[in-house]
């Protein structure tokens, strides 16, 4: 046997911790901020950005969403003698 020297290679990987700024997602407060949400949205479906699980996801609750609307529409509607 043979002592040798031998290169080694180690490589190492340093975890820091920093903090950092993130927007929080919040409920939105006003028509605009709404609009800006389903924007959003729109732009995700329109953008290919979803596929048929994030549909299949979504579609309950956006099915919900459109029939509060039409219901709280019909209602406006309805005190305001326009129907």
């Amino acid at each position: 046997m043979v002592d040798r020297v031998v290169e080694v290679v180690r490589v190492e990987r340093v975890v820091e911790e920093r903090r950092v700024q993130v927007a929080v997602s919040r409920t939105p407060r006003s028509a605009r901020e709404w609009v800006d949400v389903l924007n959003r949205l729109e732009w995700a479906l329109g953008s290919n950005r979803m596929d048929l699980e994030d549909l299949a996801e979504i579609e309950p609750s956006l099915a919900r969403v459109v029939a509060a609307y039409h219901a709280r529409n019909d209602r406006l509607h309805r005190r305001q003698g326009r129907w």
